[in-house]
């Protein structure tokens, strides 16, 4: 088996690596959630801290790696024992992938037994492997919602409880939650981002000698990983030994009220919800003194882990893209004056590093571009920047009204305390989701039900196996609703319309964040139209580009609805429903298919054939078209009116803006 890649080897990324060790000298601290730019050695840290952690002692034979000295904590079998031997082991670092199911994540019967011996015994899952060690997810926002309520279960009990084909079984599972992805490809659930003792970011290495040896590093080792590790065995040993060190000093270390008065008032300053703030940053500063040899937390101690522990729990606007750790670093001068270290500043050896400032892609997901084709006729081909989008302020509009009628299943979250999102369409499948029941027909990807083919073949003469005694699970999940926002940015979109369809987008973006659904963005102006952003749960994102939004030229209002139908087309039927929102003036004046359409007249009637030829493709899709009329209310709404009817879609005026 390749050997991983050595902790020590990692080149920058301080703040993930401090982390890291930190909860390895006290899991009580509650794990680290590690987010930040793709390739910048999230994964590769998670899977390198296997070598450094130190063996546990276990009760042989186990299947739960219990203690045998805490008798508070030990499975079934284990507190049944008179005599419970032990023995040491190392660690356990288990990785949950994002495609695993329900019933291997928290175990099942064992299939081997049942058939073979006639006995219902309990087959364990990863929850099991990882009780006393680390569970570590990697790309943990993109997590199934059934896994992450599982999750939440397990983590706030510290025991893992199975009712599920027959079997009732309930074990301890007290593990390290380890989490690592990209903000980009979607938020993760408040309710599991709390569960997170410390918030890690990671940004793309700028200091150019740091590049150029992370290069240097990882060329070395995938040429030769045996002979690479060696080369670091001794920094391996080193660091191995102060983490053992550290965890055995910990209890040794003292907090002085002084500094816990501190920590709260902190907590306070920044307005944090809850007390899992100071319990953090508390005990954080403890183990990273016990790590560096000390017995007194001190200041400086509680300054270096005020950002990891407070940047995931500060109370903001889902939407609002101000630094956070800045805010903190703020609170923290303020309640802890900053004092000269001791050892003089900056450790030798370690190059100070640029701020990152990465240039701002103009389109961050690479969209697609739809052309009116052919030439033929001058268009209007003057840009300019839309205006930012500013949230309006009003009582529900009439567009929320109309959704609300158009899809009356869907929950709204906004108004309900409940965890588990209530805006998405429950489904049934053999593919994905929880298992509710068992069936006796089979769809590709279907997985057998155990309980229910035993005893379907208990009730059989037959000797052997038929297949008609198989059962298959019936597996039930939630899809989210896709919004996608089809934004026309012409030149007859003046800035006060395009800034009120802003408005409208940034609460609608805000609800979908609630509902966990996902939204995309199509625009449109001048003679083409861009898919600007696939679909995604990520407001932020969404929230960037409809600040970057280009506007300006005509209106190939056609072009951008057959670019909102190829992405439709594209997506299939991954959604519960798809809701295309037309923000527009009604004006289109540029046909799909330009060729001999000069005369003005007749250009409309071939636009008006395309709408029509385009409504057909949408019903196809059965996506629900809401026009969105942008213009004031005493301008008239005649032609945005014959859009709608024309693609036999709803039809919205927007209220204006409450300041």
């Amino acid at each position: 088996m390749r050997r991983a890649f050595p902790f020590t080897a990692i080149v920058g990324q301080e703040e993930m690596k401090l982390a890291l060790i930190l909860n390895v000298v006290d899991p009580s601290i509650g794990g680290v959630l590690i987010m930040g730019h793709r390739g910048t050695g999230k994964s590769t840290a998670v899977r390198a801290l296997a070598d450094l952690l130190p063996r546990i002692t276990i009760v042989d034979g186990c299947l739960y790696n219990c203690d045998p000295a805490d008798e508070r904590n030990l499975c079934t079998d284990c507190a049944a024992r008179a005599v419970r031997p032990a023995k040491t082991a190392p660690v356990s670092v288990v990785e949950l992938p994002l495609g695993a199911t329900e019933d291997r994540v928290c175990g099942t019967i064992d299939i081997e037994r049942a058939l073979t011996q006639g006995r219902k015994t309990f087959d364990p899952g990863l929850l099991a492997r990882a009780n006393r060690g680390f569970l570590y997810i990697d790309e943990v926002n993109l997590l199934e919602d059934h896994l992450v309520d599982l999750l939440l279960d397990v983590a706030a009990t510290g025991r893992n409880r199975v009712e599920r084909e027959g079997v009732s079984v309930e074990h301890p599972s007290q593990f390290v939650l380890v989490g690592s992805g990209n903000p980009e490809e979607g938020e993760l659930r408040p309710q599991l981002l709390d569960r997170f003792g410390l918030h890690a970011e990671v940004v793309t290495e700028t200091y150019l000698d740091n590049r150029v040896e992370i290069i240097e590093r990882r060329e070395a080792y995938d040429r030769d990983p045996e002979a690479f590790f060696d080369a670091y065995a001794e920094d391996q040993e080193v660091l191995r030994k102060r983490i053992t060190r550290a965890r055995a000093s910990l209890r040794k270390v003292t907090v002085d009220r002084s500094i816990l008065s501190k920590i709260a008032q902190l907590c306070v300053d920044l307005k944090v919800d809850g007390h899992r703030g100071e319990l953090t940053i508390m005990r954080s500063a403890r183990a990273l003194a016990a790590f560096e040899g000390r017995r007194i937390v001190s200041e400086n101690h509680v300054r270096r882990v005020s950002a990891m522990s407070l940047r995931h729990r500060l109370r903001r606007d889902v939407l609002d893209e101000t630094a956070k750790s800045e805010k903190i670093d703020q609170a923290v001068d303020d309640v802890i004056p900053r004092v000269p270290e001791p050892h003089g500043g900056d450790r030798k050896g370690e190059p100070k590093t640029q701020p990152d400032t990465p240039r701002k892609a103009k389109n961050p997901d690479g969209p697609r571009q739809r052309s009116a084709a052919g030439g033929g006729g001058k268009t209007n081909t003057a840009e300019t920047t839309s205006p930012p989008a500013v949230e309006n302020r009003s009582l529900e509009s009439p567009l929320e009204e109309r959704l609300r009628a158009l899809m009356p299943n869907r929950g709204d979250k906004s108004q309900s305390h409940s965890r588990r999102p209530s805006g998405a369409k429950t489904v049934n499948s053999q593919l994905r989701g929880r298992y509710t029941r068992a069936v006796s027909f089979k769809r590709t990807g279907a997985r057998i039900a155990i309980d229910a083919t035993l005893r379907a073949m208990l009730s059989s003469t037959q000797t052997h196996i038929s297949s008609s005694a198989l059962r298959y699970k019936l597996l039930k999940h939630k899809r989210g609703t896709l919004f996608v926002f089809a934004i026309d940015a012409s030149g007859s979109m003046a800035a006060n319309r395009i800034a009120r369809a802003k408005s409208t987008i940034l609460k609608l973006l805000k609800k979908s964040y609630l509902n966990r659904d996902s939204v995309a963005i199509v625009s449109f102006h001048g003679t083409t139209a861009n898919v600007d952003l696939m679909p995604s749960r990520s407001i932020l994102r969404a929230r960037r580009v409809l600040d970057s939004l280009r506007m300006g030229g005509s209106t190939p209002l056609s072009a951008g609805l057959a670019s909102t139908i190829e992405l439709l087309t594209l997506v299939g039927d991954r959604y519960g429903d798809n809701v295309v929102l037309l923000f527009t003036d009604g004006r289109s004046n540029v046909p799909l298919r330009r060729r001999g359409a000069n005369v003005r007249v007749l250009r409309q009637l071939k636009i008006e054939m395309e709408l029509r030829e385009l409504m057909l493709e949408l019903k196809q899709l059965r996506a629900h078209v809401v026009v969105v009329d942008t213009q004031r209310e005493f301008e008239s709404s005649k032609e945005t009116k014959r859009l709608a009817a024309l693609l036999q879609a709803q039809f919205v005026k927007l209220t204006p803006a409450v300041p």
